[in-house]
């Protein structure tokens, strides 16, 4: 009988135990604003793509203008572009400009500048709660 009380004591701090570390177990912080761009320009100009997926909202609108022609993308087709560019380092020096931001969302401006061209990248990142997700990227025809 003392042994069965001893078991049971043990199985009971070992719920006990693992519960309290459950509960203590810290939740994933949510991305800001901020946290979102910089994942983005991180994946863009030195190709570190790394949380990429988890910034770009299931239906993010992708355009890049060519002449005439509109280039249209999906999530999983813009993840497949940046894969393939995967820790390849841009040479051009970039800057990023707030166009508009209020409680709903931000639009950024990111200017990355190869020698006489220049690549602007629009990005719209909205509010998901509680977290942000990028919802549209343009590329206007340079």
């Amino acid at each position: 009988m003392k042994t069965l009380k001893s078991v049971m004591f043990g199985l009971a701090l070992l719920v006990a135990c693992t519960a309290a570390k459950a509960i203590n177990k810290p939740t994933p912080a949510t991305l800001t604003k901020n946290d979102v761009l910089e994942i983005y320009v991180n994946a863009v100009i030195h190709g570190k793509i790394d949380g990429l997926d988890k910034i770009l909202s299931d239906d993010v609108h992708y355009k890049m203008y060519r002449g005439d022609n509109v280039v249209m993308l999906n999530k999983k087709r813009i993840l497949e572009s940046f894969k393939a560019t995967e820790n390849v380092e841009q040479d051009c020096k970039y800057t990023t400009s707030i166009v508009e931001d209020n409680n709903d969302g931000m639009v950024v401006k990111l200017e990355m500048k190869y020698g006489n061209y220049t690549r602007v990248n629009l990005i719209t990142i909205s509010s998901d709660r509680p977290d942000w997700k990028i919802t549209k990227i343009e590329i206007p025809a340079s």
